[in-house]
């Protein structure tokens, strides 16, 4: 059986990632999200721009595609600071 990384910092932030799956992933479903995940594992989307788009549009902020290479929950904290 195959064994998952852990998803403790993902479970910290289930508001945060449910809004961010609503309006920025609003074509993705993932089951599972783990601590090491990256945006690429859990969105189909075509290119960095269509991402930094949408996040940017969303957030009203500036995103990088270095931003994009961190793990999810640190890039969805990142989006939610002040």
């Amino acid at each position: 059986m195959a064994e998952f990384s852990p998803d403790v910092e993902m479970q910290k932030i289930p508001e945060l990632t449910q809004e961010f799956f609503d309006h920025v992933l609003y074509d993705e479903e993932p089951l599972f999200i783990s601590d090491e995940a990256t945006i690429w594992d859990v969105s189909s989307a075509p290119t960095a721009e269509e991402l930094i788009d949408r996040i940017s549009h969303y957030y009203k902020k500036p995103v990088t595609s270095a931003d994009l290479k961190q793990p999810l929950w640190k890039l969805i904290r990142q989006l939610n600071e002040e």
